[in-house]
């Protein structure tokens, strides 16, 4: 077993365009911009980033939000059924055929009157306990919720912590649950049959790489760094898609004002050039690197 010292350096590069470019979780960075601008309240935000978690659209997200504005809103409304209507992309199509409506419900019914902050905040770990041990407490506690698998519930923690501040930090990056920077390690170190010590100890080493090349990042961040590096491998990324995609969401919300709210924190949160990106994914650059061996650097 040996390193992949050339895709390493690649990979250091790589991080650098995700994080100064804000590719790496816009969706994120545009929910807390509405919440900070008071566009949104706090109940609202929990709101929006459950309908966000389920969909993995804010597109649809944000339109199931205009119509039925709080949890309970949609449960009791005639029309609840329509929120099967919006799309959910591919990461959640365990949800499609109207099995969003079962999770949603099954949401509805863990809160049980309750606020959204309150039910959030009974599944931290006891007062006094690090922000590992409540991701840990958090991370199983909205696992209760209906569809909510490994990578529903560790990205609602991500959302949690990044939109309201809720005091949660990951304490690894769940790598033996997580496929895609499983593989990714797999493939930067050459182990076909890695131990979950080996996982850890490869992802130690290649965050603590990155971090004294000027990119220090989160469990959260570099569990999404290192699979989207090997997705860009594998020639179906580029640095620009995430922001791409978010510009097609966001131009997917039919109500002009909307649009706007949505275009205006969108401009606030990413930096010039990368904020002017055309929306839609572009497959012919989401192959670039694997035909050529060079990152798209500039949208």
């Amino acid at each position: 077993m040996s390193a992949d010292e050339a895709a390493l350096a690649d990979l250091v590069t790589f991080a650098g365009l995700e994080v100064s470019s804000h590719d790496l979780e816009p969706w994120a960075e545009v929910l807390a911009d509405l919440r900070r601008h008071a566009i949104v309240s706090d109940e609202e935000a929990y709101w929006l980033v459950k309908l966000y978690n389920a969909y993995d659209d804010l597109g649809s997200a944000w339109r199931v939000f205009r119509r039925w504005g709080s949890p309970r809103e949609w449960a009791v409304s005639p029309t609840a059924a329509q929120a099967a209507d919006y799309p959910c992309t591919n990461e959640r199509r365990n949800l499609r055929g109207g099995k969003v409506l079962r999770h949603l419900d099954s949401y509805v019914a863990h809160l049980a009157d309750q606020s959204q902050a309150r039910w959030i905040n009974t599944g931290l770990a006891p007062a006094g306990a690090p922000p590992e041990a409540d991701f840990r407490a958090l991370f199983g506690h909205l696992r209760q919720v209906w569809g909510a698998g490994r990578q529903t519930a560790f990205e609602w923690c991500e959302f949690l912590a990044k939109v309201l501040d809720v005091p949660v930090r990951a304490p690894d990056a769940e790598l033996w649950e997580s496929e895609g920077p499983r593989r990714s390690l797999q493939r930067l170190y050459g182990n076909d049959r890695p131990t979950l010590d080996w996982l850890n100890a490869r992802a130690t080493a290649t965050r603590e790489r990155l971090a004294a090349a000027g990119v220090p990042l989160e469990w959260e961040d570099f569990e999404t760094v290192i699979c989207d590096f090997n997705v860009m491998r594998d020639g179906r990324y580029y640095p620009g898609k995430h922001l791409a995609a978010l510009r097609a969401e966001i131009e997917s919300v039919p109500e002009p004002a909307d649009r706007a709210v949505l275009t205006a924190s969108f401009a606030r949160v990413v930096p010039p050039g990368w904020r002017d990106i055309e929306p839609g994914v572009d497959n012919g650059l989401a192959g670039h690197y694997r035909r050529t061996g060079r990152m798209v650097a500039a949208p």
